[in-house]
């Protein structure tokens, strides 16, 4: 337990120090919040089995809104990682317009999959059921995630508009759509993550190998279906909503054939699709022009946080 909790650190630190380095070229990072930004903390979303779940939350201060939201999904291979890893984010995207939730889920190997995608819909629907009194709007939902939170997404994504994994923890009666996804550095073939593992040096391999088993209870001989069922790439249909895919070049974690199957996948079954391969970055990482990059994923947030018969308004 204690090694896979810290592999599953070693996950999380790879994804928090990425997004870290990203922050500096929004804004230079103070110790207190920006006076236009509101934070609330372990907001209560529902219960996870024994377990209460709870969020983060920023919103802006001014303004009546509707307000566009994102929710953000951390990564740690399942095993470890918390909604505070993507506080560096939630505070540049709230300052423009932007209510911003980030969840905590159960973690393997206590829990294992679907508990991970089941609490992560819940959260969802805590948004949707609590719109009005954040002056959200529930038609402009991106999800966003990275690493096993990328794989999270996904899921989430590909599962849109269904009834799968849905209803368990609270607020059942609300919806958990949303209207697009952002995944960095996902593994979203499972059978594919451990077969590829064993091509990868010692510890990163054996890393793989150990939360996925952790994740689905045990490798993928003995829990076929549960491989195929944990795999966004089974769920991949024309009602995926659209996606933005990031992956580094020389991710030694989560090999980039990951995203190439994936938005192959997803373009051949007619859904809108940007594949980001970023040359020469490791895991959840944006490479050696992090600027360039970030200002793609801020377009395709903004883009996709449009409704369809509300366009900008350029002033």
């Amino acid at each position: 337990m204690r090694r896979l909790i810290a592999l599953g650190l070693t996950f999380s630190f790879c994804c928090a120090m990425a997004l870290a380095a990203l922050l500096v070229v929004v804004r230079k990072q103070g110790a207190a919040l920006p006076a236009d930004v509101v934070l609330e903390t372990d907001i209560v979303y529902g219960r996870g089995g024994a377990e209460d779940l709870k969020l983060d939350l920023t919103r802006p201060r001014q303004g009546e809104g509707p307000f566009p939201a994102i929710v953000f999904v951390h990564g740690g291979g399942w095993v470890g990682g918390s909604k505070e890893d993507f506080r560096a984010f939630m505070v540049p995207f709230t300052q423009k317009g932007i209510v911003c939730i980030s969840v905590n889920y159960r973690l393997a190997p206590k829990s294992v999959f679907p508990a991970q995608i089941e609490d992560v819909k819940c959260g969802v629907r805590w948004l949707h059921a609590n719109a009005e009194k954040y002056h959200v709007d529930p038609k402009r939902i991106v999800a966003f995630g990275g690493s096993a939170g990328a794989h999270l997404v996904a899921l989430l994504g590909t599962t849109n508009g269904t009834k799968l994994w849905d209803g368990s923890g609270g607020n059942a009666g609300q919806s958990s759509t949303i209207s697009a996804m952002v995944c960095m550095s996902g593994p979203y073939d499972l059978s594919l993550a451990y077969r590829d593992s064993v091509h990868q040096n010692k510890q990163e391999g054996g890393a793989v190998r150990g939360m996925l088993e952790a994740f689905l209870g045990g490798n993928p001989e003995k829990r076929e279906s549960p491989y195929r069922d944990a795999s966004p790439m089974t769920y991949a249909s024309k009602q995926t909503v659209p996606a933005l895919l990031t992956h580094g070049t020389a991710d030694p974690l989560v090999p980039i054939e990951q995203t190439e199957v994936f938005t192959a996948k997803l373009k051949s079954v007619g859904v809108e699709v940007e594949f980001m391969r970023i040359e020469g970055a490791g895991h959840a990482d944006f490479g050696p022009k992090p600027e360039e990059q970030l200002n793609k994923v801020i377009a395709f947030v903004q883009k996709q946080l449009l409704l369809p018969d509300k366009p900008q308004e350029h002033k």
